[in-house]
């Protein structure tokens, strides 16, 4: 069986010793902040997630970049001179064009190493819900599977996967363009807060509005409560910009009223810079995601 490497991108929010445990590679998304150019670093080595925040609550201008199809070839071509293949699990197609970079690079390195094989998957997925694929799709290499039996594995996977969010604005999301759903008009009147979830087609799509940050944190804990799968489920992520209390309050409500074992993230630049700091979201493999925009749900 030929050997193969696994890499994800910025938007997986998964930590150094994550990854390094994993045997995880990752590409790089871009910042921009103040027109200066920096990586989108999961690793905090070029700024502090403190200092990153902080940039957007003193209103810098911090934009992101794509996968760049430099950064794609360079990263791989090492791997198919020393024989090993590359699966690619990226960021949600509905969220970035990465994966047209991504194949585009492959188009280039396949005409140089024929005999290698190259594989993007778009896993309609960002953030944890994004991480915690890869991680389970890391499993799933370690039991054997072929590269391509873990394609299969991931698209016959990748929708029980589930994201519950909230932020203090919706500012930040509709400035990227990164929230679907009428209900979004309504996030920043009168301290009412959004919660929305990573739909069946990639895109954040607002589900309920609350009042107040109790509220939304109540529903949170609401919405894991409901997608859990009992004897399935084996853990909770959270994971926080800017706001450890919240996430503080939120583990040991899942370790004592579910007694699930919750972990706590940071949640990553390119996460980040969409949803801005106070932003709060837990994640959990449960049962199928079916919504989406429009659906009537």
């Amino acid at each position: 069986m030929a050997k193969y490497q696994i890499f994800t991108d910025s938007s997986c929010d998964l930590s150094t010793e994550q990854r390094k445990a994993n045997n995880i590679e990752y590409f790089y998304f871009g910042l921009v902040v103040d027109g200066v150019e920096k990586h989108a670093d999961l690793d905090w080595k070029e700024y502090s997630p403190e200092e990153f925040f902080g940039w957007l609550s003193q209103g810098k201008k911090v934009k992101t970049t794509q996968v760049s199809m430099e950064e794609v070839l360079t990263r791989v071509r090492p791997y198919f001179e020393k024989g090993i293949d590359i699966i690619y699990l990226g960021c949600s197609g509905a969220l970035t064009g990465s994966m047209n970079l991504f194949n585009l690079a492959k188009q280039e390195l396949l005409e140089e190493f024929p005999d290698r094989k190259m594989i993007g998957v778009d896993t309609l997925a960002a953030a944890m819900t994004l991480g915690m694929m890869v991680l389970d799709a890391a499993e799933q290499q370690r039991k054997g599977l072929s590269i391509e039996e873990l394609e299969k594995w991931v698209y016959d996977n990748q929708f029980f996967y589930n994201q519950f969010c909230t932020t203090d604005t919706l500012s930040y999301l509709k400035a990227a363009g990164r929230i679907k759903g009428s209900k979004a008009f309504f996030g920043n009147i009168f301290g009412v807060k959004p919660i929305f979830i990573s739909d069946r087609k990639g895109n954040n799509l607002t589900i309920n509005t609350v009042r107040g940050t109790k509220a939304s944190l109540n529903a949170l804990f609401d919405c894991i409560k409901e997608a859990i799968v009992p004897g399935e489920t084996k853990e909770i992520y959270i994971c926080q910009g800017m706001a450890m209390e919240r996430a503080e309050g939120l583990k040991k409500r899942f370790e004592e009223e579910l007694n699930l074992p919750a972990k706590i993230f940071w949640i990553g630049p390119i996460v980040g810079t969409s949803c801005g700091p106070g932003v709060v979201a837990c994640f959990c493999r449960g049962k199928e995601v079916t919504r989406f925009e429009g659906d009537g749900k």
